[in-house]
């Protein structure tokens, strides 16, 4: 397969699964409290990685590999693996409905190496428990909710990254748990918008590249014009991933809240 150079829309999206988990965690309970949905947003956030680096990328609704080089990131080369070793193009729903086994705790767990979080032990009547997550950077969690409230406050296009961030938060329950009440309904209204809005990142990226090209063929550097046209067909692709991602998340979400029943996600640890 032809090797691909990494796009620059990567940059932003380096921090997307571990933001998701890092909002999901209640101080309150030192628990995640959307453990019945994360996962489907951390394998979301891998695909639309995948897609900027140029690795993959989501055609008739099916993910195709483009480049087998590792990346060095552990969870996405995991995420490469299984998707260059199935027998086909797996379908985004299905692949992202379907979480990798551990997901979960390997996210913990670069969290927790980062010093972002720390696991303390817990014990319910004498009984060793999972460990409670404790914030343990408080500024790291107040810029992952910072960059979500500048969505979700905001109004107007959305890049790629921020449809990605604002999709999958909505996807996986982040908005009706962080924007509460009659106050929070413009931002929940705002995400859930972000969520469905497949043209509103497709189309301001494109734009920004199309400028580019136009800037570039204006002042006749040959190279500046065939990087924006690189880039235009990166935008593309990247979006295209990123709406595949928030419908494939929203859609598995949704498939376990309904066979969940009365279950209660709140109560849930960070295993998998």
């Amino acid at each position: 397969m032809t090797a691909r150079a990494p796009v620059a829309i990567v940059v932003g999206m380096e921090s997307l699964g571990e933001d998701l988990l890092l909002l999901s965690i209640r101080p309150d309970r030192g628990r995640i409290g959307n453990a019945d949905k994360i996962d489907f947003g951390l394998m979301g956030s891998e695909l639309v990685r995948l897609a900027a680096l140029g690795r993959v990328e989501v055609a008739h609704e099916r993910i195709a590999v483009r480049d087998t080089t590792p990346t060095g990131d552990p969870e996405l080369d995991a995420a490469l693996t299984s998707l260059t070793e199935a027998r086909r193009p797996p379908k985004a729903t299905a692949w992202v409905g379907k979480p990798r086994r551990g997901i979960r705790a390997a996210y913990v767990g670069r969290l927790t190496r980062a010093g972002v979080i720390q696991l303390e032990p817990a014990r319910f009547l004498g009984i060793p428990t999972r460990p409670r997550l404790r914030l343990a950077d408080g500024g790291r969690a107040a810029d992952a909710r910072a960059r979500l409230d500048a969505i979700a406050l905001s109004s107007g296009p959305v890049d790629v990254t921020q449809a990605a961030y604002g999709g999958l938060a909505h996807a996986i329950g982040l908005a009706s748990r962080l924007y509460r009440g009659r106050d929070g309904r413009p931002a929940r209204n705002r995400l859930a918008g972000v969520a469905k809005g497949g043209d509103a990142a497709p189309d301001a990226a494109t734009r920004a590249a199309n400028d580019a090209a136009v800037r570039a063929a204006s002042d006749a550097v040959v190279q500046a014009a065939n990087d924006a046209a690189v880039q235009a067909a990166a935008h593309a692709a990247s979006a295209a991933a990123v709406h595949a991602a928030v419908h494939a998340a929203n859609h598995a979400a949704s498939h376990a809240a309904a066979h969940a029943g009365g279950h209660a996600g709140g109560a849930g640890g960070h295993g998998h």
